[in-house]
């Protein structure tokens, strides 16, 4: 059985809520920032989640969310 990240798929649609106020947007896989190959470091997906990085257009906040894969 295959997995999928919602996120990284484009199906989730609506980012969490900052602490402004404002809706916070994916800023992609938190892998994507180690380095040049790292978004293919794990196209299996282990471990269950996808760490993903949302930041805030409003005030800048940032915070890394692990989002859960889904059975496709």
């Amino acid at each position: 059985m295959s997995t999928m990240c919602p996120a990284c798929s484009g199906i989730l649609t609506r980012g969490p809520v900052c602490g402004c106020g404002e809706e916070m947007v994916d800023s992609g896989p938190v892998t994507d920032y180690f380095g040049p190959y790292s978004p293919y470091f794990n196209l299996h997906f282990e471990s269950g989640l996808c760490v993903h990085l949302f930041s805030c257009p409003a005030c800048g906040y940032d915070r890394r969310i692990a989002v859960n894969l889904e059975d496709m």
